[in-house]
Parts: C-alpha cells; sequence; structure tokens
C-alpha cells in the first residue's frame, strides 16, 4: 500500500467535517460497538514497524491543552497546529479509542500501511463525523480492497516543496502559456504564501481554485475540490478542518 499521506491525498483528503448528521445508508447503520472493536483489535502485525501508539501521557498533556481563539488563522508551525488539532477531537469526543486512532495517524506519517488499517480509519472518522462525504470515502475506501493494485508508473512522481523562487517561475510559465491575465497572478501569489508559510484561509484558497480551474477547465481534480471548499465554506465548516490534518497537501507534482 502507499503511505498514509498519498493515500489520504488520492482520496481528496478526506475532511473533518464538523456535524453529526445521519444518512440513510448501510454504513450509517453500523453500531459503536462494531467500530469500538474494529480499531481495538487490529492485531500487532497490523501496525507497521516503528508505528508509535498514543500513551495516556499524551492524551493527558493534549486535554490539559490551552486551544487559543482562533489558532488555525495564526501563523504558528505545522506541530502546534497539529497539537490543537488533536487536542480539540479529544475534548470534543474524550478520550476514545476512535480518537486515539485518528491522533496516530496524524503522529505516524510516510509509513506503510495495511488494507486493514486504511479501512479503519475511514471507518472511525466516518464514526466520528457521519456526514455524506466521509460516508462516500469510507464506501470507496472498502471498494478499494477488491480493487487490483495499479501498475507502478514507469517514471517516479516526485513531490518539489515550493519555494519563492518556484513561484516565481511557475507565474512566467504561466504568463507564456497564457498570457499575462489575472488568474496567473492569482495562482503565482498564493504559492508565494504557502512559500513564506502564512496561514491560508477560505479567502486566499477558493481565488486560488478558481483560477487554477479557469486555466485548467478540464482538470476534474481541481473542480471537485473547489467544490468541496466552497460546499464547506456555506455549511460554516472552519477552513482548517475541512481537510482530515488542517492541512492542504501544496506540492507541485513534477517527472524526476
Amino acid at each position: 500500500m502507499k503511505s498514509i499521506l498519498s493515500l489520504l491525498t488520492c482520496l481528496l483528503c478526506i475532511s473533518f467535517i464538523l456535524g453529526c448528521t445521519a444518512v440513510d445508508n448501510p454504513v450509517a447503520q453500523e453500531t459503536d460497538e462494531s467500530l469500538f472493536l474494529l480499531v481495538e483489535n487490529v492485531p500487532p502485525s497490523g501496525y507497521p514497524d516503528g508505528w508509535v501508539k498514543l500513551t495516556d501521557e499524551d492524551v493527558s498533556e493534549l486535554m490539559n491543552l490551552e486551544i487559543l481563539p482562533n489558532w488555525h488563522n495564526m501563523n504558528i508551525s505545522q506541530e502546534w497546529k497539529n497539537k490543537y488539532t488533536h487536542a480539540t477531537l479529544l475534548k470534543q469526543f474524550g478520550d476514545i479509542p476512535q480518537v486515539r486512532f485518528i491522533i496516530e495517524f496524524g503522529r505516524n506519517p510516510g509509513f506503510e500501511i495495511s488494507r486493514e488499517l486504511f479501512v479503519a480509519y475511514f471507518q472511525v472518522h466516518y464514526h466520528l463525523f457521519p456526514t455524506e462525504n466521509n460516508r462516500r470515502a469510507l464506501e470507496e475506501a472498502r471498494n478499494i480492497e477488491n480493487q487490483p493494485r495499479p501498475k507502478p508508473p514507469e517514471t517516479e512522481i516526485k513531490r518539489v516543496p515550493i519555494t519563492i523562487e518556484l513561484a516565481e517561475e511557475i507565474r512566467a510559465e504561466l504568463i507564456r502559456k497564457h498570457g499575462n491575465i489575472p488568474q496567473v497572478h492569482t495562482v503565482a501569489n498564493f504559492y508565494k504564501k504557502v512559500a513564506r508559510n502564512i496561514s491560508i484561509t477560505y479567502d486566499d484558497y477558493l481565488p486560488y481554485l478558481e483560477a487554477r480551474s479557469q486555466l485548467d477547465p478540464q482538470n476534474e481534480r481541481i473542480r471537485q475540490k473547489l467544490e468541496k471548499y466552497k460546499k464547506a465554506k456555506v455549511e460554516g465548516v472552519p477552513f482548517h478542518l475541512v481537510d482530515e490534518t488542517g492541512r492542504i497537501m501544496l506540492f507541485i507534482f513534477s517527472s524526476p
């Protein structure tokens, strides 16, 4: 299986959407007991070597953490963003196996994981946030088990972190391709903000996605992400909770 981050990205970075609206679907009829058993009964062999389990001390530290108001709009490190996100989950739901499981995923990035853990993640996520989007994500995760693994690409794709210099290179390339139009500068300026590690909000991300969609109207992934974030904003979902970890996967993809 791919790494955790890659797998989550493939399923559009499934959202931490706040809300507890039940949906009329067999998946929604699963009992709390079955969800608890799924997490608690994952055998040690189901976890990758080196996987760090959450301890009672870790939980106590997060439960006692004072969460700053509007922290998601502050220019703070990713480590603190993760702490506040995890502390919020514990304080909202309590110290239950599902929350520990989600937090462990956030603390153990980059592992090759089993299908069992992969499906368990989405099942637990749907239990905490029983929305329609999360129900569909769980069904997709289950269906992946029955699909053959794709052949590895002939040319491996690598992720290139965004820098100021790269943002300006993108601007120049987009101007060459599309002309000196506002959408080009919206995209490049967004990347520059990301490179400076400035907190991103709906007011930054939605114009960026709009511009990307106009520059590349055939890109279905961008269109879906734009609709997802528009819907989340209308529903009042805090920006930092739309994606699973409160992060946007902001990389430029290129061939080596």
